[in-house]
């Protein structure tokens, strides 16, 4: 189990040096006690739940699922090959917004942040073995050719996941 562990610590690892999170590129490990996140740095073990803002813990949290994926696929292992992520870049979003797209995010440097985030998810799934599926459900959208190519359904509109006369029923 040390050894499993262990590896899917060095994929969280790798995966964290493609987000500007705290403590990423420090040594990422799971505590399947506490089920938590734990970077290991110089000055000894930091918690997920000591590790600062919303765009941590959602960047953690997605790493730390497409690294356990990554393993359970590889091994053949009795995991639904799926994970759902409802609105990973809700930490970007001024809090008084509901709609919107990427333009609407503020900062430029939120605007990268993003695009590493889906980066990673881009780039996390190509490395999980198949059969894999990612479902995010996200206000993102980000004009680049291998995000558009990734995209199966937008559900907005007339076409939205929950139509609007079922909330005014």
């Amino acid at each position: 189990m040390d050894t499993f562990l262990s590896l899917i610590s060095q994929k969280m690892t790798e995966y964290s040096s493609q987000l500007d999170l705290e403590h990423s590129g420090s040594s990422l490990r799971l505590d399947i006690k506490k089920l938590s996140i734990v970077a290991d740095t110089e000055d000894g073990p930091i918690p997920l739940n000591r590790m600062g803002s919303g765009e941590n813990w959602v960047g953690y949290h997605v790493l730390a699922h497409l690294a356990l994926h990554w393993w359970f696929r590889k091994r053949d292992r009795p995991v639904p090959a799926f994970l759902i992520l409802d609105q990973p870049t809700q930490a970007y979003y001024p809090s008084d917004r509901t709609e919107g797209g990427l333009d609407q995010i503020e900062k430029d440097e939120d605007r990268q942040a993003v695009l590493a985030l889906f980066k990673l998810m881009y780039e996390g799934c190509k490395q999980i073995e198949s059969p894999f599926q990612l479902i995010v459900l996200d206000h993102a959208h980000l004009a680049n050719d291998w995000f558009e190519a990734c995209i199966i359904e937008e559900w907005r509109g007339q076409n939205a996941l929950v139509p609007r006369d079922w909330v005014s029923s």
